[in-house]
């Protein structure tokens, strides 16, 4: 496949409904963005979109100034093209969070962008959920009482009653989905495409992007990071605690201990889980984290189709493809490049 820097397009709609083309694909008279960039962090559930937009008269019989016409909550559309694409597609759309703007001479709006997934950041919750609802069901019955439709094709268990308070962005990972990984061993990711919550498994792309050192493709850089933050050896799996006070052990799971050292965690049994059912947990914590995590930085010429969870190849040492599973990555749709944490696959 050739690949080649690809091209960007921005499109705002302000709360009157007015569209705004602020910077067309090969059309340089109309661009006023000065930088652009998409990112999707390790932890975050939101697509975030951040430029600067000179603040110069839009030319048109709407024209005004981006200081006074994108206001918070304008909506904010993000294409592209190139890379096996003819015609722009659609990589971002979301609202304005934020714009800030000094008296300077530069007069420069800054605007910070982000998907619907931002509300789910922002929004805390207190639900209750009796036992035995499966994973899709509880997913999809919070986002309709949120208004945000859904696809789920992740995996799917049977819980335990679901208290759940704090943070949606927090229920939907730490409370519901971590559980499923834990018993399944799978990995997930959560991302908005057209305004719809995609809950599926990583590296479930049907088109996967090989970045080559060179000769095939992409030129890269990387830096290799190797550590023991975050390790796992050892899973004690604590039940009952009786009137003294007294925490029983009721199993403990090791891997690696004599190699590595002891860095032990604790699952308590609740009443309602078989003890089997939480080794089988302590093994798959045990299986991903009794070991160092090797994880790569690489920068290559921009491909804005690849997002957080997605599988690519990647060349590191040699002529060799390496897949690797994006855990984060930053689109510069200025400079034609991106940024992308990979652990291999």
């Amino acid at each position: 496949m050739k690949y080649e820097r690809p091209q960007y397009s921005v499109a705002v709609i302000t709360e009157g409904g007015t569209k705004y083309c602020v910077k067309n694909m090969g059309e340089s008279e109309s661009n006023i963005i000065t930088s652009l960039s998409l990112s999707e962090p390790d932890g975050q559930l939101a697509q975030k979109v951040a430029m600067k937009v000179a603040d110069m008269k839009i030319p048109g019989k709407n024209g005004g100034y981006p200081s006074v016409l994108f206001k918070v909550k304008s909506r904010v559309f993000v294409y592209a093209k190139g890379v096996g694409v003819e015609t722009k597609k659609e990589v971002f759309r979301g609202f304005i969070w934020e714009n800030r703007i000094s008296n300077s001479q530069k007069k420069e709006l800054e605007l910070t962008c982000y998907d619907n997934l931002i509300y789910f950041m922002k929004s805390e919750t207190s639900m209750f959920f009796s036992r035995g609802k499966p994973t899709k069901a509880v997913v999809s019955a919070i986002c309709k009482k949120w208004g945000i439709k859904v696809k789920y094709s992740y995996l799917s268990i049977t819980h335990p009653k679901l208290p759940l308070s704090g943070t949606l962005a927090d229920v939907f990972t730490a409370d519901i989905l971590d559980s499923v990984k834990k018993k399944k061993g799978t990995e997930y990711v959560i991302r908005s495409v057209k305004d719809v919550m995609n809950v599926l498994s990583v590296g479930k792309n049907t088109t996967i992007y090989n970045i080559d050192k060179g000769g095939r493709g992409v030129e890269i850089e990387y830096t290799r990071t190797t550590t023991m933050e975050g390790m796992v050896t050892k899973v004690v799996i604590t039940g009952k605690t009786d009137k003294a006070g007294k925490t029983k052990i009721e199993a403990a799971v090791r891997k690696n201990t004599k190699k590595y050292g002891t860095l032990q965690k604790v699952i308590n049994k609740d009443e309602d889980t078989k003890l089997k059912e939480i080794r089988a947990e302590a093994q798959t914590v045990l299986k991903e984290h009794a070991q160092p995590e090797t994880k790569y930085e690489v920068t290559a010429l921009d491909i804005p189709w690849i997002r957080k969870g997605d599988k690519v190849g990647v060349c590191f040492n040699n002529d060799k493809i390496k897949y690797c599973i994006v855990r984060s990555i930053t689109h510069d749709a200025v400079e034609g490049t991106m940024v992308m944490e990979v652990r291999r696959c």
